[in-house]
């Protein structure tokens, strides 16, 4: 009986918020416009410093040459050395592990053939997804091998030509939307349900219609559950509509289980449902709660989640800080998904790590939700 009353109870008040959504129709506009909006001022690519890129080589004529080229490349703070693969099986798995961003393959015979006729190619494979970093490191190993040829001519009878070959993987065309799209769903939902939510209770704040449901024997976690459901369906509403854009408008594809993205998208909804709730706590009225979300939420979302800019791991606080949020796991995954095509085994970290902070940060909400009204 007693569940049947808080089922009864949820149910009314969710159906209460879907009627005050719908009256709306400014909320309702910045709902559903708002995505579009997004997608459209973010998607420019914004170029940036690239460091400790993670490369490999793959060097099938290990001659002296080779090992020149190498040592060059790893001079520059561009790369990250992980060492020498074996074969391309091995260089294969570490693509498809998400663990590799550029690959250096020398052919055999590479150095031999450059001493006899002064050419030769050299096969570089770079992870395009964000297509800054593919056009920044591709300049970098230009310059490496123009430094190269510079001091064999100075010593060279023939004229040292050595051609790059590069492959661009998972973004052959350097689309700047393959980098943005996945980046603006994931900033989208968190401005639409972290600043909706909070806004949603600090509204009954200020209408005084709170004091009435919390002299009512409806529970703290009804309240809040019921004003979590509709934003989280706006949320899902939203991610349609900003891959049917990218696919259809922008020609960004959907390479891997569109159910895997949803359920990433699901998780963290949530969690940014959570942290509106934990904004609405700490505000009375609707205009700080906007400035909290906007300064404390979107801010950091925008700048620290790898949206735009890359996140520098040698920035040591500044990584883990951006690592804490669910935003950067939502976005590393959802690029992981769409763009490169991996599947569970290649985001099941951020995946753990989203469900993990959303079952905390909706926890404390509740608590906090309660002990303010208490």
């Amino acid at each position: 009986m007693e569940v049947k009353k808080y089922i009864d109870q949820f149910l009314a008040f969710t159906q209460k918020e879907f009627f005050h959504i719908l009256r709306d129709r400014k909320t309702l506009l910045v709902l559903l416009v708002l995505p579009l909006t997004q997608l459209l001022i973010f998607g420019f690519a914004l170029s940036s410093e690239l460091l400790d890129t993670p490369t490999v080589v793959l060097d099938l004529s290990n001659d002296e040459t080779t090992r020149r080229i190498t040592s060059g490349i790893e001079s520059v703070t561009t790369f990250k050395m992980l060492g020498q693969v074996k074969n391309k099986e091995e260089m294969e798995d570490l693509f498809r592990k998400g663990t590799l961003k550029v690959a250096i393959v020398f052919k055999p015979g590479f150095g031999e053939e450059l001493k006899r006729t002064g050419k030769t190619d050299l096969q570089l494979i770079v992870d395009a997804s964000l297509e800054h970093d593919a056009s920044t490191i591709e300049g970098h190993i230009q310059s490496v091998l123009l430094k190269f040829q510079q001091e064999l001519n100075k010593s060279s009878e023939l004229p040292i030509q050595i051609n790059p070959v590069i492959q661009m993987r998972y973004n052959p065309q350097l689309k700047s939307a393959f980098h943005f799209v996945p980046g603006v769903i994931g900033i989208v939902l968190m401005l639409v349900c972290s600043m909706m939510a909070s806004l949603a209770i600090v509204k009954e704040k200020e209408s005084g219609t709170m004091e009435v449901l919390l002299v009512s024997p409806v529970r703290p976690s009804v309240i809040i559950l019921s004003k979590l459901v509709p934003y989280l369906l706006i949320g899902m509403i939203d991610v349609i509509i900003i891959l049917l854009v990218s696919i259809f408008v922008l020609g960004v594809p959907v390479s891997g289980n569109i159910f895997l993205l949803f359920g990433m998208a699901s998780i963290f909804t949530l969690s940014s449902l959570a942290l509106g709730i934990m904004v609405s706590v700490l505000t009375s009225t609707q205009r700080s709660a906007i400035i909290i979300s906007i300064v404390g939420l979107m801010l950091p979302s925008i700048t620290m989640s790898g949206f735009i800019f890359p996140i520098d791991p040698n920035a040591t606080t500044i990584y883990i800080v951006s690592h804490l949020m669910p935003v950067t796991a939502f976005i590393t995954a959802a690029r992981s998904i769409m763009i490169k095509g991996m599947g569970f085994v290649a985001v099941y970290p951020e995946l753990i790590l989203l469900t993990i902070m959303t079952i905390v940060l909706i926890t404390i909400s509740i608590k906090s939700f309660k002990n303010r009204l208490s």
